[in-house]
């Protein structure tokens, strides 16, 4: 009897034993056994799987997927190795930034090389502005050349403000002036008379980054282009610089319909304007601001010019008891 139920029990425990779930694989080796699945799905699915767990011990893996017959795999793949922030994919990147067929892949190789951050990757990026057939590509090229930075990076991006391609003289413009790259101020400047008026627009705020007095001649004459984002762009740069020129252009745009240009307004009036006509320009489009994005920059902007003025904020009336 004893025997039996002892023998119950045993086969009892085994059952719930076989019952239970196994302890789980390690979700990177999952991960990179889908990478050699025969569906490009699951592949691809595989590589932001490892791109999500961000293990360094997938870069070898990684880089032998960058030769996969699928375009969107290897898409995938140099998302995942760009944030992993590899050096040892810098030059493989490089391959598929200037060799590989589909487009797609190539920006995806220009943008992950932004993450890596090697200057090695310099010329390839280089080759990329100035020869690629796909914009994207050429633009994600230029915005990665301008976190890299250096004289050979600022060269090409300020050859590339001579571009056919407005779109690409715009991310230009852009791109040196988070640079801040002397090389790149005379070709800012030239393009303050481009024929598109996003370009000059583009290169006026560009301009201000540099926070350099010598660009204000360049901006103030700016104030007189026919475009009001031009005129606006160029009077932000100017008060980043301490300069009152575009203050009477910001009392203007105020009263704009383009939510955009009044915060634009706003910032510049936060640091360029006066006690007698800013502050109360500001006061009253705060008042009667509807949109809350623009009402807080508004609110912060008349904090700013008070704080600049050494004037104390109002407290607001306590409502009755």
């Amino acid at each position: 009897m004893i025997t039996s139920f002892l023998l119950t029990a045993f086969l009892s425990a085994s059952s719930l034993q076989a019952q239970q779930p196994a302890a789980p694989a390690d979700p990177a080796q999952a991960a990179l056994a889908m990478l050699k699945d025969k569906d490009p799905g699951v592949r691809r699915q595989g590589a932001g799987e490892l791109r999500r767990l961000n293990r360094p011990e997938a870069v070898p893996a990684l880089l032998a997927a960058l030769k996969d017959p699928d375009a969107g795999v290897r898409a995938a793949v140099v998302d995942a190795l760009g944030l992993l922030r590899s050096r040892d994919a810098a030059a493989p990147l490089g391959k598929i930034l200037a060799a590989d067929p589909d487009a797609g892949a190539r920006q995806s190789a220009a943008t992950a090389l932004a993450y890596i951050a090697d200057p090695a990757a310099v010329p390839d990026l280089v080759a990329a502005l100035e020869k690629d057939a796909a914009p994207g590509v050429r633009y994600a090229a230029a915005r990665t050349l301008s976190m890299l930075r250096g004289p050979a990076a600022a060269a090409a991006l300020a050859k590339a403000l001579q571009d056919p391609d407005a779109n690409m003289r715009r991310v230009a413009a852009s791109s040196l002036g988070q640079m801040q790259a002397p090389e790149g101020l005379a070709g800012l400047r030239s393009t303050l008379a481009d024929k598109d008026p996003g370009v000059r627009g583009e290169a006026a705020r560009a301009l201000g980054k540099f926070n350099d007095p010598a660009n204000a001649p360049a901006l103030r004459e700016a104030l007189k282009d026919p475009d009001g984002g031009v005129r606006l762009n160029a009077a932000l740069s100017l008060a980043r610089m301490k300069d009152t020129a575009g203050v009477p252009e910001a009392l203007t745009a105020l009263g704009s319909r383009n939510a955009s240009e009044r915060a634009m307004a706003a910032e510049v009036l936060g640091m360029a304007g006066d006690e007698k006509t800013g502050l109360p320009a500001l006061e009253k489009a705060f008042a009667a601001e509807a949109d809350p994005n623009t009402k807080r920059v508004f609110d912060f902007a008349r904090g700013q010019l008070r704080g600049r003025l050494g004037i104390k904020s109002v407290p607001a009336p306590k409502a009755p008891a």
